[in-house]
């Protein structure tokens, strides 16, 4: 008779019957690059499309004003109002504070530096993914979740075509008017009340004179290049999300926060890398 060699397993000694916890944290990385490296070929895929005039065709051009008018017209009374509290929050604070350590003629340069570079971008990314970004993953999983993306495609309809390229371009084009009006409300609301409220002197050709001529041209690069940016990518992480939900009637709302923290953490990154180039 063949001895045999299994062997009685040893008291005390770790299984082997399943992977380790640095095997699983290996395995988690490597999928997670892999995702990085399939969701950045994918946007710059649809990105490369979308530039190409072509590829509009009319039923594209009515989805991206529709969801143009959905995520940047209807977003501007938000926008003012969370603007108008940033403008008499902050700007009329510089202005105020400035003025007590008799550095009045500062007010530009802390102006720049924190409203028109970092605030305005920022927050008006975060209403934009709170107010429009939820609702575009929601409707594009539903989509997913009930058959209608396989029924465009056995038409022959790209869903990226349909879809993706609308939605993202408007989203881009939305965030960077949206910050244009962000940035002007909270600029001139906070200038307005401190010179209301008689904690300034300076006159508003001098008070735009003092911001204009602290912004050089990366600055005004910055204005441009860093909504766009944002906005096309937090368009496409919705969409991303929203074409993989899980096919349950859970599915969509598990996917919400993914899709709020994803976009998140992508303005954020965005918003460093531009601002450390330019």
């Amino acid at each position: 008779m063949k001895p045999s060699n299994d062997r009685l397993p040893i008291a005390g000694a770790p299984a082997a019957d399943g992977p380790g916890l640095l095997d699983r944290f290996g395995q988690r990385i490597i999928d997670a690059t892999a995702a990085t490296l399939l969701f950045s070929g994918d946007l710059s895929a649809t990105l490369a499309r979308g530039l190409e005039p072509g590829n509009w065709r009319r039923t594209m051009r009515a989805e991206f004003e529709r969801f143009f008018y959905l995520t940047g017209v209807r977003a501007i009374p938000a926008v003012m109002m969370t603007a108008l509290l940033v403008g008499l929050g902050l700007v009329l604070q510089i202005i105020y504070w400035l003025k007590v350590t008799g550095q009045e003629g500062s007010v530009g340069d802390f102006l720049v530096l924190v409203l028109i570079r970092e605030i305005s971008p920022v927050v008006t990314a975060l209403i934009v993914i709170g107010r429009s970004g939820s609702v575009m993953l929601d409707e594009v999983g539903h989509l997913k979740v009930n058959g209608q993306i396989r029924m465009l495609e056995s038409f022959g309809i790209d869903a990226t075509d349909y879809i993706a390229i609308p939605r993202c371009f408007a989203m881009a084009l939305a965030l960077f008017a949206l910050t244009m009006i962000f940035l002007h409300t909270a600029l001139w609301s906070g200038y307005l009340a401190a010179l209301f409220a008689g904690l300034t002197t300076i006159s508003l050709v001098e008070f735009a004179d003092a911001v204009l001529s602290k912004m050089s041209l990366g600055d005004h690069l910055l204005l441009v290049v860093k909504p766009i940016i944002t906005g096309f990518v937090i368009g496409y992480i919705a969409i991303w999300n929203g074409l993989r939900v899980d096919p349950s009637v859970l599915g969509v709302r598990r996917a919400l926060p993914r899709g709020f923290m994803y976009s998140l953490l992508a303005t954020l990154l965005i918003g460093i890398a531009v601002s450390a180039v330019l």
